[in-house]
């Protein structure tokens, strides 16, 4: 499965802990200080190409991705909603915003496709 990473630096701080939620060792992907942590999590529902992916086709779309994952989670105020943890650990997550719910519009802009359990090439993918 492709995953996009949204990289967070995640505070102890009471009024950012809106859920409990267990994490992998693999899901810990840098401790900031003594007080901070970068925590690797998947987008729920959605397989996106990979950046280092097996085609130029698949590379572009993961930067396309990734640029479009940026600039929405640094529009304004989003909402992380942990809804499992997955694969290694990693929180599963869907994001939402004034601007709509990201996994579904990285399918709607043809950055990412439903996730059907099952790898697949993004080499000859066509936007649905």
């Amino acid at each position: 499965m492709k995953i996009i990473y949204i990289g967070f630096i995640i505070f102890i701080y009471p009024a950012f802990v809106l859920a409990d939620f267990d994490v992998g060792k693999k899901a810990i992907n840098k401790v900031y200080d003594g007080d901070g942590l970068k925590v690797k999590m998947r987008l729920a529902h959605i397989d996106a190409p990979e950046i280092e992916g097996k085609c130029e086709y698949e590379k572009e779309l993961a930067e396309q991705a990734r640029d479009y994952t940026q600039a929405f989670v640094k529009y304004d105020n989003i909402t992380i909603k942990v809804i499992g943890t997955g694969r290694y650990g990693r929180p599963i997550i869907e994001v939402r915003s004034s601007q709509g719910y990201l996994n579904q519009l990285l399918v709607d802009n043809g950055l990412a496709r439903k996730y059907n359990g099952k790898r697949r090439s993004w080499c000859n993918y066509v936007p649905e």
